[in-house]
C-alpha cells in the first residue's frame, strides 16, 4: 500500500495542497486536486480517503432530482461491469472512482468500486497459489528468495485491494439508515476470514438495532469461527466446531458482548481500587468513545492505559496524539462554520478570525510537539526520531532537523527517507558538498530507479548545478530521464543540453 512517501514530489505537492485546501473547506478544489492523483495512484489508500472526505463534504445539503439518487438508476450493464468482465480490473477501479463524486456515499456508487478492487484482490490471490508453489520448489536459495519476494509482493497487492473494497463498504455504511450497507460489510470480512473485524461490525449492529437477529447470528458465527481458527480448526464447519466442542464436555457458549459504557467504566474503576488495573475493559471503553466521536472521554481512557504502560506502548502514543488533533480539528471546524455563517463586516467576526488563527497555529505546534514528546519518552526509538526530524523539516526547523535524521538513517527502515531529508537540510544550509555526499550514498543504495530514487536523483542534480558541477547535474537527469521522460522538468533539462 503506497503511502504519501512512496509519491513522485509533484504527486507528493498535490496532495499537499489537498489537505491544505481540506483546512481552508474548500471541499471543491480538495476533490479536483484528489481525484485525478487517485486514479493514476490507486494504490494510495490515504489519497483516496482524503478524496472521499471532500466528496462527501461538498455534497453535504445537496440532493438529486425528487431526492432519488441517479446514480443507482441505472440500466443495463455499467462500464465498472464490463471492464471487470473483460479482466481489466485496474481500468474498472478508474471508472468507479470517476463516477463516486456525484453520490459518495451511495451504496451503487460504493459496490462498484467495491467490485472492482475485489476484482483486482481476486486477480492477486489467484497468484498466491502459483507462487508459493514456486517458492516450495526452487531448486536453489536465490531462487527460493526471489520467489518469496514475488509471493510477499502479491500478498501486498491482495491486502491493499482489500483494504480499498473495505474503505468502499465502509463509506456507504456511513449512512446511518444503511444497514444493508453494513451487513455487506460485515459479510465481507467474514468472506476474507477478517473475524475480528467481522465481529465488530455486527455488534454494532446489534447495539443499534437489537431486533436484528440476522446480525446476532452473525455476530455469534463470526466469534465462534474466530475461536475456531485461533485454536487450528478454521478447516472445521461451525456446526463441526459445536459437536467437537460438545464431544469434549466443553460446549462453545458465544454471546455477543453488549456490554455498555456505564459497565465498562464500572469494570475500569473497580478494578483500579483494587490495584488490578482491568487493561482490556479500559481499551474497549476507550474505543467504544472513539467510535462515537466522543474524543474527550476517549483521551480520558488512553491517557489512562498510557500511564498504565509507562508511556512506552509507541500504539497508545500515536492514538493519544491523534484523538488530541481530532478535538483541536473539532473546534476549528466549528468556528469555521460559525463565521462563515456571519457577514464579513461583522464586529464578532474579527476576534472570531484570531481564535481560529491561533487553533490553526496550536495545531501546526501541536503535530511537532508530539514527535518531540514521542522522543523524549524513547530517545532510543529511531522511528521516533525520523518522524520528530520529518516535523521539523515540515515546519522548516532545517537546523533543528539535522541530529534527529543522522539518528534516524541508522534505522533500515526509515535510513533512505532520512538521508533524502538530511541531504534537503544540508542543501538549505547551503552545506552542498555534505548534501551531495548524502543523496549520492542514498542513491546508491537503490538498486533500481523507483519513485524514491528519482527524487533523490533529482535533489542530487539541483545540488551538483549549484555547486557548478553540470556534467554531474546532467547525468543525474539523464538516469532519470532514461525511465520517465515525463518526470518533472528532466525532459526539457535533457533535451536543451543536446541543443547548447
Amino acid at each position: 500500500m503506497k503511502t504519501e512517501h512512496d509519491l513522485l514530489p509533484a504527486k507528493r505537492s498535490i496532495y499537499l495542497k489537498a489537505l491544505s485546501a481540506l483546512e481552508l473547506r474548500n471541499y471543491s478544489l480538495t476533490a479536483s486536486l484528489m481525484q485525478p492523483l487517485v486514479i493514476e495512484e490507486p494504490e494510495f489508500l490515504a489519497g483516496r480517503k482524503l478524496l472521499r472526505e471532500a466528496q462527501v463534504l461538498n455534497s453535504r445539503g445537496k440532493s438529486s432530482f425528487l431526492g432519488i439518487s441517479t446514480r443507482g438508476l441505472s440500466l443495463g450493464k455499467s462500464k465498472v461491469h464490463t471492464l471487470i468482465a473483460a479482466g481489466k480490473w485496474k481500468e474498472a477501479l478508474a471508472a468507479a472512482e470517476k463516477g463516486m463524486g456525484a453520490d459518495p456515499l451511495g451504496l451503487h456508487s460504493n459496490r462498484e468500486l467495491f467490485e472492482a478492487a475485489e476484482a483486482g484482490a481476486a486477480s492477486e490471490r489467484v497468484n498466491l497459489g502459483k507462487l508459493q508453489t514456486e517458492v516450495n520448489s526452487a531448486a536453489d536459495e536465490a531462487m527460493r528468495a526471489t520467489a518469496v519476494r514475488k509471493l510477499e509482493a502479491a500478498r501486498k497487492h491482495v491486502e491493499t485491494y482489500e483494504a480499498i473494497a473495505r474503505f468502499a463498504l465502509e463509506t456507504a455504511a456511513l449512512d446511518p439508515k444503511n444497514t444493508k450497507a453494513r451487513h455487506e460489510l460485515g459479510d465481507y470480512f467474514l468472506r476474507i476470514e477478517n473475524f475480528t473485524e467481522a465481529l465488530k461490525v455486527f455488534e454494532e449492529i446489534v447495539q443499534k438495532t437489537p431486533g436484528d437477529l440476522e446480525a446476532r447470528d452473525k455476530a455469534k458465527e463470526a466469534a465462534a469461527r474466530r475461536s475456531m481458527k485461533q485454536s487450528g480448526l478454521q478447516n472445521t464447519t461451525f456446526s463441526g466446531m459445536v459437536k467437537h466442542r460438545q464431544a469434549a464436555g466443553k460446549e462453545e457458549k458465544v454471546v455477543v458482548a453488549e456490554e455498555s459504557p456505564e459497565e465498562l467504566a464500572r469494570l475500569v474503576y473497580e478494578a483500579h481500587e483494587a490495584g488490578t488495573p482491568d487493561r482490556e475493559s479500559a481499551r474497549k471503553l476507550a474505543d467504544l468513545y472513539f467510535n462515537n466521536d466522543d474524543y474527550e472521554k476517549a483521551l480520558e481512557y488512553y491517557r489512562y492505559l498510557s500511564a498504565l504502560a509507562n508511556q512506552t506502548d509507541s500504539g497508545l502514543l500515536r492514538k493519544i496524539s491523534d484523538v488530541e488533533i481530532r478535538i483541536l480539528s473539532h473546534t476549528i471546524t466549528e468556528k469555521e462554520e460559525a463565521l462563515a455563517a456571519m457577514e464579513s463586516s461583522s464586529p464578532e467576526a474579527v476576534p472570531l478570525r484570531g481564535e481560529l488563527e491561533e487553533l490553526l497555529r496550536d495545531r501546526a505546534e501541536h503535530l511537532l510537539g508530539a514527535a518531540r514528546r514521542r522522543v523524549e519518552r524513547n530517545p532510543t526509538d529511531l522511528q521516533f526520531r525520523y518522524e520528530l526530524g520529518e516535523q521539523l523539516v515540515l515546519a522548516k526547523h532545517y537546523k533543528e532537523a539535522i541530529p534527529e535524521l543522522q539518528k534516524a538513517r541508522n534505522n533500515p527502515n526509515t535510513r533512505l527517507r532520512a538521508l533524502n531529508l538530511l541531504g534537503r537540510c544540508y542543501s538549505e544550509h547551503n552545506m552542498l558538498d555534505l548534501a551531495a555526499k548524502t543523496l549520492l550514498d542514498a542513491a546508491s543504495e537503490i538498486p533500481g530507479t523507483d519513485g524514491t530514487k528519482k527524487d533523490i536523483l533529482y535533489q542530487l542534480g539541483l545540488v551538483y548545478e549549484r555547486m557548478g558541477s553540470k556534467e554531474k547535474a546532467l547525468d543525474c537527469m539523464k538516469q532519470i530521464y532514461e525511465v520517465d521522460y515525463g518526470y518533472l522538468d528532466v525532459a526539457e533539462r535533457v533535451e536543451s543540453s543536446y541543443m547548447a
